[in-house]
């Protein structure tokens, strides 16, 4: 028999338990701890109160891992992850899971409903279309280990870079409020960067993550957005000028990947590629709207 319970009503061990067979033989290693869901939990933002396992015969077989949040003055859902073990996948488990997921969206008058799928991954993507959910955006990682060539040949000293927090460019006039930002506003210590160009306007605009080893030396770089101002006479130009600063220092030898950038960024990916950068996958990203 099929039963539902929610995250705050099981053990840490049956959430664990549900979420490393629910992702098993996913497209990243999705294991987890009992300490690393926890905190997976909690960097995201997913409630113990609105995410639900799955229990077969008193086994836990499946997991919804959910959000909900106010952006841009709505109450928005977040699906942080969906997924049912192995030996109980295409028998409508997942299907069922997402029914309970959106009664609770329901129950707690969320306006949108959002989450993210593999580019790939076609079953997730058609039952996601069955509920009622489109695809409005798709995105890119791309990921370059150890050192990185040049990605702009320093000839603009006209340009100079100003570091700054995201609260900086949520102002800017050519900021584009992109779909992804509902999840990249959850990311801890995230930075940002701004191109000035010598009239002292703003002309581009970079949001990243540094991640530092144990022994304090450069261990990651993360790539949120990148953009340049429509306006601008070379958009590719301040890009690549961004993007080192991004980067930098361009000879430490560290992982520097892209998270949800959106693959309508061409200039972005086209700069990375050209730099070294190769995909790792795409996702596409999804909403459904439940109040007007």
């Amino acid at each position: 028999m099929l039963t539902f319970k929610r995250f705050h009503e099981c053990t840490l061990d049956e959430a664990v338990q549900a979420y490393n067979r629910g992702f098993e033989g996913y497209y990243f290693d999705q294991s987890k701890t009992a300490d690393t869901l926890a905190l997976k939990m909690g960097k995201e933002e997913l409630s113990p109160l609105y995410s639900v396992l799955a229990f077969m015969n008193d086994e836990p077989v499946g997991i919804v891992l959910n959000g909900i949040w106010q952006r841009r003055g709505k109450k928005v859902a977040w699906n942080g992850g969906t997924g049912v073990a192995p030996a109980y996948r295409n028998q409508g488990i997942g299907r069922a899971l997402m029914e309970e997921t959106l009664r609770i969206y329901e129950e707690q008058e969320v306006e949108l409903a959002t989450l993210v799928a593999i580019r790939e991954n076609e079953k997730a993507i058609s039952l996601y279309k069955k509920m009622g959910f489109q695809l409005v955006d798709q995105s890119i990682f791309l990921e370059k280990k150890g050192k990185l060539r040049s990605l702009d040949d320093d000839r603009h000293s006209r340009y100079r870079i100003v570091h700054g927090i995201p609260h900086d460019v949520y102002q800017l006039p050519f900021w584009k409020n992109p779909v992804w930002d509902i999840q990249w506003q959850t990311i801890e210590n995230k930075e940002a960067l701004l191109v000035i160009d010598n009239e002292e306007q703003v002309i581009g605009y970079a949001l990243y993550r540094r991640i530092f080893a144990d022994d304090q030396s450069l261990a990651t770089i993360l790539l949120f957005h990148c953009e340049a101002d429509p306006k601008c006479q070379d958009q590719a130009e301040t890009i690549r000028y961004a993007l080192a600063h991004v980067f930098a220092p361009l000879d430490v030898d560290c992982h520097r990947l892209t998270v949800n950038l959106p693959g309508s960024n061409l200039p972005v990916v086209t700069a990375l590629q050209d730099a070294g950068f190769a995909r790792m996958a795409e996702q596409v990203f999804m909403t459904k709207v439940l109040k007007q």
